[in-house]
């Protein structure tokens, strides 16, 4: 049994209502049954039939009469309309940043798409019909109620709306509202999204949207879509790739540097199968291996045998640069090391991490500047790939995030960047399945992981 909660909005025809609706929560909207005929009631139900995408609300039920109203259960989405988003700072849960601005643009820019590619008009965008859900940041359009059929030139609807958010060929009663209009709305809303400022309506065109935006990367698209003369608009299908490009849509690396180090490690390789000199390796950090599964992180795996080792100190070579700088290939028999302090390695990173391998006399050491530069590499690019360790659990916890955020990308993980892959399918026409991963990283770090998946059966 459904139960009210409080009113969520209301307006010229109804309210809607926060109510549990069959197990679920829902907004349900009530019509007075005089205020709206069948006909216009079994446009909106054919609307949000035929405009099923994640990035739009759906209806989930059948249209009831109850009590004399029209009962029309809706999706609920659990966040705020964009009006709080944009221009009531003190009460939003969403912080604009460039990633969060792009998902909610694009996001929207694709439901107004697939809309018009359904011969859909909506009529009455603007910020408070758009919802984006707190956590994930979908955009989400609202209020098909205006929405109308636009075949041909020819309406199922009369012509209504919001004149802040009305083409100038609208105010001038020149054009009724058709698919250019809406494209002239949604660029007036990203305009505003990306500015934090109102603007008057009358003075939006590409001129006022250069000057409010400057360089920024929707700055292109927008002007395309507030051309004052219909004609010359850009409709969504035109300007949805460079708003996919400019909102970081598919795969976007901020920066081309060291990618191999966010490769899946390889359990078969060991310090035994890497030349212990660090003159035969590769001495760029972008060529080095700095996963620990690479090495060899167990004790078990030193040569026991001082049979294989040479046991006069006349025979090793006394140049720290010819010596393995990893402490599992070195001798830990006291008995086989060179008693001169001159054939111990300088190097800090060359020396064993046991108390019983360490030199007794730091004063002479005189650590490589060449060797310091990789360990400080390595330090700097070991947050997302584990380094092993006493924390074994937090290494496992790295290395499983890690596997999940890359699982399914066409491309490496970037030690600072953002990527962001989308993937749908449609069956007969409709939005089957929809999903979106986004992962963030810094500084070698995942800073944001989202992983939404959408199924509409």
């Amino acid at each position: 049994m459904a139960y009210s909660t409080g009113t969520l909005a209301q307006g010229c025809f109804g309210k809607v209502y926060r109510e549990k609706y069959n197990d679920t929560w829902a907004a349900i909207k009530k019509v007075p049954h005089h205020l709206i005929d069948r006909k216009d009631l079994e446009r909106e139900c054919d609307v949000y039939n035929k405009a099923n995408h994640p990035n739009i609300v759906k209806l989930l039920g059948n249209i009831t009469l109850k009590d004399r109203k029209w009962i029309i259960p809706l999706e609920f989405i659990f966040g705020e309309d964009l009006e709080t988003t944009i221009f009531k700072a003190t009460k939003s849960k969403i912080q604009l940043t460039p990633a969060n601005k792009g998902t909610i643009i694009i996001g929207m820019c694709e439901g107004l798409f697939h809309l018009h590619s359904k011969d859909i008009v909506h009529q009455d965008l603007k910020p408070e019909n758009i919802m984006v859900e707190h956590n994930t940041n979908r955009a989400v359009i609202i209020d098909l109620g205006l929405a109308k059929f636009f075949r041909h030139g020819l309406n199922s609807a009369m012509d209504m709306g919001n004149e802040a958010y009305s083409a100038p060929e609208v105010l001038k009663r020149c054009n009724q509202r058709d698919q250019r209009s809406d494209v002239w709305a949604m660029g007036k809303i990203i305009a505003e999204l990306c500015a934090r400022i109102r603007l008057y309506t009358p003075s939006v065109c590409p001129a006022k949207i250069k000057e409010t935006l400057h360089d920024q990367p929707y700055c292109h698209a927008v002007c395309r879509m507030v051309e004052p003369d219909p004609s010359l608009r850009a409709t969504m299908g035109g300007v949805i790739s460079d708003i996919r490009r400019a909102g970081g849509a598919g795969i976007v690396i901020n920066t081309p540097i060291q990618k191999e180090h966010l490769k899946p490690p390889s359990p078969h390789l060991n310090a035994r199968n890497r030349s212990p000199s660090p003159m035969n390796r590769d001495p760029s950090p972008l060529k080095r291996d700095p996963s620990p599964m690479r090495r060899a992180p167990s004790p078990f795996n030193r040569d026991p045998s001082p049979l294989n080792r040479a046991p006069s100190p006349f025979n090793r070579d006394p140049s720290p640069l010819n010596r393995a700088p990893s402490p599992f290939n070195r001798d830990p028999s006291p008995l086989n090391r060179a008693p001169s302090p001159f054939n111990r390695d300088p190097s800090p990173l060359n020396r064993a991490p046991s108390p019983f391998n360490r030199d007794p006399a730091p004063q002479k050491r005189d650590p490589s500047p060449l060797l310091k530069a990789l360990h400080e590499d390595k330090n700097k690019n070991q947050a997302l790939v584990p380094t092993g360790g006493t924390d074994l659990v937090q290494d496992f916890m790295k290395m499983r995030l890690y596997q999940e955020a890359a699982k399914d990308l066409p491309c490496n993980l970037p030690t600072t960047g953002r990527v962001v892959v989308r993937r749908f399918e449609q069956k007969n026409g409709e939005v089957g399945t929809w999903e979106q991963k986004e992962v963030v990283t810094r500084g070698g770090k995942i800073i944001k992981f989202d992983d939404v998946r959408f199924n509409s059966n």
